[in-house]
């Protein structure tokens, strides 16, 4: 026979009452199942725990010297149990996302502080990357979600739901007059533009409305960054072409920033997790509090939520 948890629970009772009537009350067993359960713990161990007289039960020396060995080990199952039914039920445990930077910063700050406030014991690890970059990310499963748009082919791993669409406009240096009339791809040209990386989701649709549009603008710096981007815009090194989203962002609300004439002309983006691979539960808490969280932002008129 092996000492079990039953065991454990009866030693610890009758310790605590100093009576096996008051125990097996507290443990609802009969008093005979109870007396029992002591006498196989005690051959087991192979010592006497108790000793018992017509007045009271006490502790033999070796009960004392075991009794807070048990309290331990019960109290260690107790906290197990209690961490695995937290993680059931999705207010604790840890997930990993990746996101593009324009979403981070104007997006999850309400998010996560909502989370640290209803689940303070999930674990967030956030790593932001380029649109494709994310895409890379949860289909080597590096990650549990991606949020970005999508960029490139991931075939039949991923899953995507879309969030939100973002118009695409250009951000200009403080004090710059964006020009008259409606703004379009030609009129890219005119400026001195921060370029972006090839696999970004502005990138992109640049390349897919006006494929040519980079080598007729003079650009010699190529920055992904999103916080640098607003650095180099604000010292005047160029415009830059960004989405709604981007320029929801709290830092930016005081540089100018036109909307493009196209509507066409947009990132979507999409929540992405790996297909066939069911979320933990805390991954699944988050995603409930993103979309809890979402109308609640204050964005730039160029982003439309999805139904």
């Amino acid at each position: 026979m092996n000492i079990s948890l039953r065991h454990l629970r009866a030693f610890s009772a009758v310790a605590e009452a100093e009576s096996f009537t008051a125990a097996a009350r507290q443990l609802f067993l009969t008093q005979s199942t109870l007396t029992k359960t002591i006498r196989e713990l005690e051959q087991e161990i192979g010592l006497a725990l108790f000793e018992r007289t017509t007045r009271k039960v006490a502790l033999t020396t070796q009960g004392n010297a075991f009794l807070p060995v048990a309290r331990r080990l019960l109290n260690d199952f107790e906290l197990l149990l209690s961490d695995l039914r937290e993680k059931s039920a999705g207010s604790s445990g840890s997930v990993y996302l990746a996101s593009g930077m324009a979403f981070a910063s104007s997006v999850l700050p309400e998010v996560l502080k909502r989370l640290r406030r209803d689940y303070p014991c999930i674990h967030v690890r956030l790593l932001d990357d380029t649109s494709g970059g994310v895409v890379r990310r949860i289909e080597s499963g590096e990650v549990d979600i991606g949020i970005g748009s999508y960029v490139g082919a991931a075939g039949d791993k991923l899953d995507k739901r879309k969030l939100l669409s973002a118009r695409l406009g250009v951000m200009f240096p403080p004090g710059f007059e964006p020009p008259a009339g409606p703004l379009n791809c030609q009129s890219l040209r005119q400026w001195p533009l921060l370029q972006d990386e090839s696999d970004t989701s502005i990138m992109s649709a640049l390349e897919r409305s006006h494929p040519e549009l980079w080598q007729q603008v003079a650009s010699k710096i190529t920055v992904t960054n999103l916080d640098m981007q607003f650095c180099l815009i604000r010292a005047g090194v160029g415009a830059c072409v960004l989405s709604a989203l981007a320029a929801s962002h709290p830092s930016a609300r005081d540089l100018p920033y036109r909307l493009f004439e196209s509507a066409e002309l947009q990132r979507d983006v999409h929540v992405f997790t790996r297909r066939g691979v069911p979320l933990s539960p805390a991954a699944f808490t988050f995603l409930q509090v993103l979309d809890e969280t979402l109308p609640a932002i204050d964005f730039h008129p160029g982003v439309t939520l999805a139904a």
